[in-house]
């Protein structure tokens, strides 16, 4: 069938809205509302409220359709969705984060046009633990074809083995009796094979294996014939890679063991809310590879398509993750209320989303999931994976314990049934008042896990074991939430379990690693979280003044502030230290903790690292006590402020630190190996008085579809090209020519500014705009000026390339 997406030329309206806006998809409605402290999302959901939203397209049912079959493909609606043709509802799909197909086929009425609609109710929240955003935040595709044609996800390819290099080939069609299906493999556009039959088995000569490091790619074209005739044709990629696990080797990849650098994502894309664009999908991914990372978590749901193919592309191996909940609520309206009815649909499209997709390695059945500490837990574990491995037998299923969660699970439900025995009691004499009780599990999860390390102390190997044991006996792979002190006790009771660390603290980052390097049965480690997410407002953000700080922060805290990687892409200092740890950063880093907080008390909380950027420019804090983390690979580290050595510290995990008073000059470290070599140095300078503005397009040229977008990045620098970090200004953005401005916004995790007012003020001396191409080819002009300094300007080429 022809698949064509259809993104542009929708009209929105939020339900009760006087008028309608043209709009091009993705698009989420939430991020373009007011924020409100007293919104029932609240912190989870950055106190971004929810709503009904109206979405509707004009389709000619052109004279191409007449006898042929018409479906949409919806790629992700958040949610509690509706979709309507001529007012006929055709499909729907509760949860957000799946992808679905509505057949128009009858309801399309040829020669006329044709009113597409879509009702989105997220009005009722809260209904997630992280800022959801609302609508249609993926892309939207038209396929067409015969009435005899390949279902779309239709084929499937399964390696058999890497040497020599065999697949299987398995296709299903729809009123194709009486056909033949052939194949073409190819290799950049070259036919490198062929074979033909519903289910056949291919060999490729010579062929070029996928992995993270050498991510080869091929394209099976599945042609359907009848009489010599073409009926229908698919293309897909896949690439020729194998799976293997055990406590023995660990997780291998065609043969050879691999540990997994790996790091959580969140769905969202910061200043651009939850909108899915492509470019923005490929961009976290290029800049997640090239921190060191070789794998992602995506974080608690089904990943979107064209985020499985920039991992396909760039090599990244994928956890895919398919529910935070399953009956048991972590919040009032979530995906609980629908699961029993729901679940089969929403695995059944993860499966048949990722089954080509060689970046996809593992499986997730749940995340923190409290129903494990309960006995009807297992036989959901059971069911999903049964389920999972009925449609797919190539990959591991997981699963993500929280065993804090569990334990509270078990222990109030002890309560309860204690509870309601005493109500019964009570009730016999006459007494008629019972008190209820909430599960744990409930929208008070995320402050309870901020007791986590007292909590988990008290739990050991033998007590969860005996508490959750039958639960993860039917998964491949145990992930662990924050529970490396269950590693070495809990293999000693199940030797034969692999072990997976899913959710690790970066404080333990370093011990955590050594637990990976130790032990073939720990594959790997996601540490929590690679990139910032709006949502979770302020579980990372450092608070002065105290040493204690709670999970949630009030408003106007915007983001959890605890990424490796800001809000905007802008790496921090904890990014740098995990790509020390792993060997993928070979230069000393220089992270300086804020010089004007000296000697304050001060919080961190548990899902950030440090409070430290790369900054020695703190004007007004001259003879002030400055901390200086130098993570390094190597032995030792020397530090020299203004060509005098401060002093040479012993590295301990890649790291050391110093204290010296704070002058402004230059700072540099450089790093020993244990015989006294220098391996390499780095410097850090402070910036001049002077302020400009510097523009730094990522692209300098875009596709001319109305879908495709640019970075822009805008820095404070000082003559010599100095990042002013220090600094905050008000900087607007305007474009002119063949774009519009979706976005500006900076990394700052609490502000009460908006993204999409033009405009927005520096954190860290930056800005980050994000500008989308129209459909003509021409020119885009992105002026950033700020008051009182010269504006500047870059072109951006718009071509039909």
């Amino acid at each position: 069938m022809l698949k064509q997406r259809i993104n542009r030329d929708w009209m929105f309206q939020k339900e009760g809205a006087d008028a309608w806006e043209k709009i091009t998809l993705p698009h989420d409605a939430m991020i373009m509302e007011k924020r409100d402290a007293a919104s029932p999302n609240g912190n989870a959901g950055g106190f971004f409220p929810g709503g009904t939203y109206l979405y509707q397209k004009n389709i000619m049912g052109a004279e191409c359709y007449r006898d042929k079959c018409v479906m949409i493909e919806f790629e992700g609606i958040y949610m509690n969705s509706k979709v309507y043709l001529n007012d006929t509802e055709v499909g729907g799909r509760v949860y957000g984060y799946s992808n679905f197909y509505v057949d128009i086929t009858e309801q399309l009425k040829i020669g006329e046009k044709n009113t597409l609609k879509v009702v989105v109710d997220n009005s009722k929240a809260p209904n997630s633990r992280w800022y959801s955003g609302s609508g249609i935040y993926r892309s939207v595709n038209l396929w067409s074809g015969e009435k005899s044609h390949i279902l779309p996800e239709g084929v499937q390819v399964t390696t058999v083995s890497t040497a020599p290099a065999l697949i299987d080939v398995k296709t299903n069609t729809v009123n194709a009796e009486n056909m033949c299906i052939r194949y073409e493999i190819l290799e950049n556009d070259k036919v490198v094979a062929t074979g033909g039959g519903d289910t056949v088995r291919i060999e490729i000569p010579n062929g070029k294996l996928w992995t993270a490091e050498e991510p080869n790619l091929y394209t099976i074209r599945t042609i359907l014939e009848k009489d010599g005739k073409m009926i229908d044709c698919s293309t897909e990629r896949f690439g020729i890679r194998n799976l293997a696990w055990s406590a023995e080797d660990g997780l291998q990849v065609n043969g050879k063991t691999i540990k997994l650098r790996g790091g959580c994502v969140h769905h969202d894309h910061g200043i651009l809310g939850a909108c899915a664009y492509d470019e923005a999908e490929y961009r976290r991914v290029k800049k997640l590879k090239e921190l060191g990372y070789n794998a992602i978590r995506y974080s608690h749901n089904p990943a979107g398509k064209n985020f499985l193919d920039a991992c396909d592309e760039l090599g990244m191996y994928v956890l895919d993750e398919s529910f935070d909940q399953w009956k048991i609520p972590q919040s009032t309206y979530d995906y609980a209320c629908y699961f029993d009815s729901e679940w089969q649909q929403d695995v059944k499209a993860l499966v048949s989303k990722d089954y080509n997709h060689p970046c996809v390695i593992m499986y997730c059945i749940g995340n923190e999931i409290t129903d494990t500490g309960l006995p009807f837990g297992a036989t959901i574990s059971k069911m999903l994976s049964n389920a999972f491995h009925a449609m797919d037998q190539t990959r591991p299923i997981t699963i993500a314990i929280n065993s804090m969660l569990s334990v509270l699970a078990a222990k109030q439900a002890e309560k309860k049934a204690a509870e309601e025995k005493a109500a019964k009691e009570r009730a016999a004499k006459g007494e008629t008042e019972v008190k209820k009780e909430k599960m744990a599990g409930s929208a008070e999860v995320n402050d309870i896990i901020t007791l986590l390390p007292k909590i988990m102390a008290s739990i050991t190997p033998e007590s969860l074991e005996a508490l959750i044991g039958e639960c993860i006996s039917h998964v491949d792979i145990v992930g662990y939430n924050y529970g490396q002190n269950l590693y070495e006790g809990t293999h000693k009771l199940a030797p034969e379990r692999v072990i997976l660390s899913s959710e690790t603290f970066p404080s333990r980052m370093d011990s955590n690693w050594d637990m990976v390097m130790a032990h073939d049965y720990v594959i790997g480690d996601f540490m929590w979280t690679a990139w910032d997410y709006l949502g979770e407002a302020g579980v990372g953000v450092p608070v002065y003044g105290t040493t204690q700080a709670p999970f949630s922060k009030e408003y106007p805290c915007l983001s959890a502030g605890c990424g490796s990687v800001d809000l905007t892409g802008f790496p921090e200092s904890q990014a740098y230290y995990s790509a020390v740890l792993w060997g993928a950063y070979q230069k000393p880093y220089i992270g300086v903790r804020p010089v004007n907080h000296s000697g304050e008390e001060y919080t961190l909380g548990r899902w950030r690292l440090t409070d430290s950027i790369h900054c020695w420019n703190w004007p007004g804090q001259e003879g002030k006590e400055a901390e200086i983390e130098i993570y390094s690979v190597g032995e030792a580290v020397e530090l020299y402020k203004n060509g005098e050595l401060v002093g040479k510290e012993t590295l301990t995990s890649c790291r050391c630190m110093f204290k010296t008073a704070y002058e402004p000059g230059v700072l540099e470290a450089i790093s020993f190996d244990r015989d006294g070599n220098e391996l390499a140095r780095e410097t850090l300078a402070t910036a001049g008085n002077d302020t400009k503005l510097q523009i730094l397009p990522e692209k300098t040229k875009i596709k001319a579809d109305g879908e495709d977008i640019v970075y822009i990045p805008i820095h404070l620098i000082d003559k010599d090209g100095i990042l002013k970090m220090t600094t905050e200004k008000k900087i607007n953005v305007t474009v002119e020519g063949e774009g519009k401005l979706l976005a500006v916004g900076s990394g700052n995790p609490e502000t009460e500014e908006y993204f999409h007012e033009g405009a927005y003020t520096s954190y860290h001396g930056r800005v980050l705009a994000v500008v989308q191409s129209t459909e003509k080819s021409g020119t885009i002009k992105v002026t950033a000026s700020s008051d009182g300094l010269e504006s500047v300007a870059v072109e951006i080429q718009v071509t039909g390339e």
